[in-house]
């Protein structure tokens, strides 16, 4: 299985071979799955469905930066007509991923109903934040089967949705990043910052004098980051998929190759399906034993 981005969707790239990269993919002497990089929690001004003009808070569903930091992508309130019609209208996004012959996509920013502005703008429009995701996702499923039943949808992080049947009943499978190891957002440090594995040990000053000057640096600069969550917690957010068999992807930032054989080792042991990189995704590292 590989996840691409859909590159047509970006600004100046319509022209792009998009169904023959796919194809090819398809015909390659190991055949891949081939899934389409989708955020939809958030609008991205590199594509093309972006307005000139366009910033936080013009339109007023476009809410705010992106709170890692991420140049260009500001969080919406995806149960917006607008927001909605750029991916279930006429020639949408939906349609357009389908007919280029993906097999599937892979949604991105699905943790959305957790970002503070999400929150406040859900308050003001009276709307259930969490509910409405549940449903978004459910409608962007639903659109996509019904042009192609089967089509495979993939949900990354989010795994405190996992208990709503509507909305685990929806998916193929579930992926989690920085279940063990995390990186900077910027890829400094690119990995190898190692998560408190119990939640007794968040923030505790054993678990901070255990970290690398540059994993401290992280720690202490990003207050909400994941080093301030346990793996423990992960692993209990994702046992409702390993009890109903949804198959879970991992996805660890670590470039040591200690670190990187033990997490393969560890999620396998766990039976799931493991892929380690840099923190920038830029860099594809051998894959273990």
């Amino acid at each position: 299985m590989v996840v691409i981005d859909f590159i047509s969707s970006q600004a100046g790239s319509a022209d792009y071979p998009m169904a023959e990269a796919i194809a090819r993919l398809h015909r390659s002497p190991h055949p891949k799955i081939v899934l389409a990089y989708l955020n939809i929690g958030e609008a991205e001004d590199y594509r093309a469905y972006w307005r000139p003009g366009w910033r936080a808070g013009n339109p007023e569903w476009m809410l705010g930066d992106d709170p890692e930091g991420w140049p260009g992508n500001f969080p919406v309130a995806y149960w917006h007509d607008e927001w909605r019609d750029i991916w279930l209208g006429q020639g949408g996004l939906i349609r357009q991923v389908v007919d280029a012959g993906f097999d599937g996509m892979y949604l991105d920013w699905v943790e959305a109903y957790d970002d503070e502005a999400v929150i406040a703008a859900a308050a003001h429009d009276a709307v259930d934040p969490r509910a409405e995701m549940v449903r978004w996702v459910g409608e962007l499923a639903s659109a996509a089967r019904t042009s192609r039943p089967g089509f495979l949808v993939i949900a990354q992080n989010a795994a405190s949705l996992l208990p709503e049947e509507a909305y685990a009943l929806v998916l193929d499978g579930v992926a989690q990043e920085q279940i063990w190891f995390d990186g900077g957002p910027d890829d400094h440090p690119p990995g190898d910052c190692p998560l408190p594995r119990m939640e007794a040990e968040v923030d505790s000053d054993a678990y901070v004098e255990s970290l690398s000057p540059a994993c401290r640096r992280l720690y202490a600069d990003n207050p909400d980051g994941t080093l301030h969550t346990s793996t423990e917690e992960y692993l209990d957010l994702l046992s409702p998929a390993s009890k109903s068999d949804l198959p879970v992807f991992t996805v660890d930032y670590a470039v040591e190759p200690a670190n990187v054989a033990w997490i393969y080792a560890e999620s396998r042991r766990l039976g799931w399906i493991p892929y380690v990189s840099n923190r920038a995704l830029d860099t594809f590292l051998p894959r273990t034993p």
